[in-house]
């Protein structure tokens, strides 16, 4: 997770909120998933959190880093009463994460956790009334997961709906804990879901396709009742939104955190491979202005040039005329210029507002019952 929000709260840019800080030794690891580990901790004495609740992980002395750097924001895997603490991710071509996956049991990382819960936080609401219905997609199985453990721990009497969509069943972390307790547990429904189900390996006989408001509807009774807990890729967090706005669901009614800095499509053996590929494309907007500028800069050479030899120029180099039209001319494609780089500038800026915080270098973004947090 690297969300500016975070950043913010952890003290990188203005007010900061307070946190606690700990050195925690690895304990194991395990695949949880294809391309996907859960990370095993010690907890220490006095890490407190709430399920749902996010922690900022940061490499000790790494052998080697990048331009991401050495900390990351991860949501919690484990609930408040577990021994443990427990990161679970995809796993991908990062300096930061090669580290993470070398680390020899007993080894340490620093990891901070805000003290206080902020407004807007995932966290389950306290109206048991209100069933909470989370919508999760691959990795942004995390939090959900802690969070209907920890209620079902605690024996809440919320009622849990969990809509969980993956390609494969093979690519879902956590499913087959989740389908054991949805079979102990009658206040909790799971509806697991695969889009590209033809392509497993294992049979698979339940919901297959996106998740849509007709499959909501199939499940829940009251879905305008609900508070809604969404985590995925922005994509599938944005065509949630939409779908529950559609339906009638007021944003109060709606949380949602966006997991980033992986492309389903870039995970697996050839990761280093694709992400060098994409690291290379983002210079191609670069090259084609620089292109465009040399173009109008020849395009206006040129034309000066051509009235200077054919027109204006029978008249001597001296002349202040010849001055004022070379002047003219490169007036123009400073203008020029300065449209298309700012145009391109402007294109960047747009997609830095759309992701900022949390591109190619994140993991996890975080959106509250009232807009971007």
């Amino acid at each position: 997770m690297d969300h500016e929000r975070y950043r913010r709260m952890h003290g990188r840019s203005g007010a900061s909120m307070e946190k606690a800080s700990f050195e925690v030794a690895l304990k194991s690891k395990q695949q949880i998933a294809q391309d996907s580990w859960a990370f095993v901790f010690e907890r220490p004495a006095g890490f407190h959190f709430r399920a749902g609740q996010h922690v900022r992980m940061t490499l000790i002395d790494p052998p080697e880093t990048d331009s991401e750097g050495d900390s990351r924001f991860f949501s919690l895997a484990s609930t408040p009463g577990d021994a443990d603490l427990v990161i679970a991710m995809r796993m991908r071509d990062t300096a930061f994460k090669r580290v993470l996956g070398r680390l020899e049991t007993g080894e340490k990382v620093l990891m901070q956790i805000l003290l206080d819960v902020p407004h807007g936080a995932f966290a389950l609401h306290e109206d048991a009334s209100q069933p909470a219905v989370f919508l999760a997609g691959g990795i942004g199985i995390v939090p959900a997961f802690s969070m209907i453990k920890d209620a079902i721990e605690r024996e809440l009497s919320h009622r849990l709906f969990l809509f969980y969509s993956n390609r494969r069943p093979e690519d879902a972390a956590y499913l087959e804990e989740l389908q054991e307790l949805a079979e102990q547990n009658p206040s909790f429904t799971l509806v697991a879901t695969m889009t590209e189900a033809a392509r497993s390996e294992r049979s698979w006989t339940g919901e297959t396709g996106r998740m849509d408001q007709s499959m909501l509807a199939k499940h829940v009774d009251d879905p305008l009742l609900a508070v809604y807990y969404i985590s995925g890729l922005p994509e599938m967090v944005n065509e949630m939104k939409t779908m529950l706005g559609r339906s009638g669901v007021g944003k109060a009614s709606i949380q949602a955190e966006e997991f980033t800095g992986f492309d389903l499509n870039k995970i697996g053996p050839n990761a280093a491979g694709k992400v060098a590929g994409r690291r290379w494309r983002r210079f191609i907007p670069m090259v084609a202005t620089v292109l465009a500028v040399a173009t109008l800069v020849i395009l206006h050479a040129g034309a000066a040039i051509s009235i200077f030899r054919n027109g204006l120029g029978r008249v001597s180099a001296a002349n202040p005329i010849w001055y004022v039209v070379m002047g003219i001319f490169l007036v123009l494609a400073i203008i020029k210029i300065a449209y298309f780089a700012g145009h391109h500038l402007s294109g960047r800026d747009r997609a830095g507002n759309a992701f900022r915080g949390h591109g190619d270098h994140t993991e996890h973004r975080q959106d509250g019952p009232s807009g971007p947090l």
